[in-house]
């Protein structure tokens, strides 16, 4: 799982959230490190915080749909853009989900799964 959180202190408490529910993570901070990330690395899914310095996770999420080699990687919003039109902007430009911040750190594994159809382990 790669996960893009330009916040230290939230990319921390996500990224154990994270691995304790069982998943592998691999954590960015930013969209630019997203693209690079999944040249070198496969990865299950990506989730991508929208405001992010250099590339933002919409752009990122765009550029990640337009390029045949990563646009069927499932792509999940984790953000505190939370207005409907910045919600239906994620979701129609591809992405599978969209969690907003604040979330539960004890059920992220679970909203995950869930978005992508997976039972819970």
């Amino acid at each position: 799982m790669l996960l893009a959180e330009d916040e230290p202190d939230i990319q921390m408490i996500t990224r154990m959230a994270l691995e304790d529910g069982g998943c592998s993570v691999v954590a960015v901070g930013d969209g630019q490190a997203v693209l690079e990330q999944v040249r070198n690395q496969n990865f299950d899914v990506i989730l991508l915080d929208v405001m992010m310095p250099r590339i933002d996770g919409f752009t990122a999420c765009a550029r990640l749909h337009a390029d045949p080699q990563t646009r069927d990687l499932p792509v999940i919003f984790l953000t505190a853009k939370s207005q409907e039109l910045e919600v239906q902007r994620g979701l129609e430009m591809g992405a599978r989900g969209y969690i907003v911040k604040p979330f539960d750190v004890f059920c992220l594994v679970d909203r995950i799964n869930a978005i992508l159809g997976k039972q819970s382990a």
